[in-house]
């Protein structure tokens, strides 16, 4: 039986809702990628954000260790010379280490220096350093001093000496504070990062998932369903020659097509009475 024109409108117009829907389903799946792209690069912003506020907060743990390092090597200096304050005798004076050849204090500081990240830090630590020289420079005379009498060592240690040693205890200590602020500071950011970097995160999958759902609703209940009953419509009056029966209760093209596909219809059924009258 030859196929009439009618027929392979009927088919085109087949043909197109299965592409229509794929690409539909195209859509989706770009819609999906779009989200889960969105996601991942949230997830990457947060985990960098971590590593660069966890190292943050592994320096200042290492500045605080560092600080307590330098005051070991003070205190280790001072309590020497105090050993010697009190003796009696220069033969039971113990031996006072060459402080210009120890480079533990100077390491550590340049250590401790190259983890900070603020101007208030830096500063202190130049503080630091400037008080370490003087002290440093004022117990290079401890051999000569030593050499003195009793009352003379002690007058040296606590009119000279004891001032410069606190004052690089006090600087040591507000470095040492300063790394502890930022410790508290960034261990706060690092709370309050999870929760901003996370919930933008959670908010737009959660957006993302009820558009998803929305637009599907949407795309079915207007768009697919008519199509496949006006499809499965025409489909039965192929396969029958019986009546198209099917009414929509919209009020847009969807309901205009199907009303097209009604009269072309009723026309090839009146063309096809005519025909066989014919003949």
């Amino acid at each position: 039986m030859k196929v009439t024109p009618f027929f392979v409108h009927l088919r085109r117009l087949t043909h197109i809702e299965m592409l229509v829907k794929r690409k539909i389903y195209l859509g989706f799946v770009v819609l999906g990628f779009i989200l889960l792209l969105s996601s991942v690069i949230a997830i990457f912003e947060f985990v960098s954000m971590r590593k660069s506020v966890s190292k943050l907060v592994t320096d200042n743990i290492a500045s605080i260790n560092t600080s307590r390092m330098l005051l070991e090597v003070t205190d280790e200096y001072n309590f020497k010379l105090l050993e010697g304050i009190g003796a009696d005798s220069l033969a039971v004076l113990p031996e006072i280490p060459d402080i210009q050849k120890d480079e533990r204090f100077v390491s550590f500081l340049s250590e401790v220096r190259s983890k900070f990240t603020t101007n208030e830090e830096k500063a202190m630590t130049d503080s630091v350093k400037y008080a370490y020289v003087a002290y440093a420079h004022i117990i290079s005379e401890a051999p000569q001093i030593w050499q003195a009498g009793y009352q003379q060592r002690g007058n040296w240690y606590f009119s000279k000496l004891y001032p410069v040693y606190m004052q690089l205890r006090i600087y040591i200590g507000h470095l040492s504070a300063l790394s502890q602020r930022a410790l508290v500071e960034n261990s706060k950011n690092l709370s309050e990062g999870f929760y901003r970097s996370v919930m933008p995160c959670v908010v737009a999958v959660a957006i993302g998932i009820i558009l998803l759902l929305l637009f599907n609703y949407y795309l079915n209940f207007y768009f697919i369903n008519p199509l496949e009953r006006i499809t499965k419509g025409i489909k039965y009056y192929r396969q029958t020659r019986k009546s198209y029966t099917v009414n929509l209760e919209s009020d847009d093209e969807m309901q205009e097509l199907n009303d097209n596909v009604k009269d072309i219809i009723i026309e090839n059924k009146q063309l096809t009475k005519k025909n066989n009258s014919i003949l």
